[in-house]
């Protein structure tokens, strides 16, 4: 899933922002959840320390008590990952951005194309994750690689687990019936997840799903075991 987490003092701006979002995930087959504060408080705090999704944060910089900036310095102690988009009517605090060194993707005044340029700027941000071969996904049957899911949560969960089931694949994209099968490779960054899980527990069954031969690499010889399971069907 990802996370839309908006802080904005101006309601109206807040508003704007959310509409926003909505909007631009409307084209995107993608799970997400908006999250809308006015200023920095535990709930926050909280979204910050989460781990386990992807996340956007959209920042005003001039924020009562706690400013964008200094949220977005805790925000990079923790995670180098999330996309910070800044916010402001006030262009001259774009050099305070550039020297902060925090990492943002965009800075956007509320007076100039405001919405138009979010929704740029999320859309380029989904774009050069899904063209990134090592963009983390789930395997989807029907899409392949279609719902960010976090090879980092993965491998927290696998830390945790005694046993590591995962479920591989190939997809509707590369292989379905009245076509010829051109490739045999699994979605590259589904080996990345499994070695990455390897790491961190060496206990790991692999569920395999496909309708015919399959490239596994190194995945005999790092997995315990291997269900061939076909292909389930639209109830699966």
């Amino acid at each position: 899933m990802i996370k839309f987490i908006i802080c904005e003092d101006n309601v109206d701006a807040l508003e704007r922002a959310s509409q926003t979002v909505t909007k631009t995930m409307m084209k995107y087959d993608i799970e997400y959840k908006i999250y809308k504060f006015t200023k920095y408080d535990s709930k926050l705090k909280e979204q910050i320390k989460d781990e386990f999704n992807t996340k956007f944060y959209i920042l005003d910089i001039e924020l009562p008590i706690v400013s964008g900036l200094e949220i977005a310095s805790e925000i990079r102690e923790v995670d180098d990952d999330s996309t910070i988009i800044f916010v402001t009517a006030h262009s001259e605090c774009k050099n305070d951005i550039f020297y902060s060194r925090l990492q943002a993707i965009d800075f956007i005044s509320k007076y100039h194309r405001y919405q138009e340029r979010l929704e740029e700027t999320i859309n380029h941000v989904l774009q050069k994750m899904y063209k990134n071969t090592r963009f983390e996904s789930c395997f989807n049957r029907r899409y392949g690689l279609i719902e960010p899911f976090g090879v980092k949560r993965a491998v927290l969960e696998a830390k945790k687990a005694d046993k590591v089931v995962v479920f591989l694949g190939t997809n509707e994209l590369t292989e379905k019936e009245e076509t010829d099968k051109n490739l045999y490779q699994l979605e590259e960054n589904l080996y990345e997840i499994i070695n990455r899980i390897y790491e961190v527990n060496k206990n790991i069954v692999v569920v395999l799903e496909s309708g015919g031969p399959v490239d596994l690499k190194n995945i005999p010889e790092i997995a315990k075991g291997i269900i061939y399971a076909g292909v389930g069907g639209e109830g699966i």
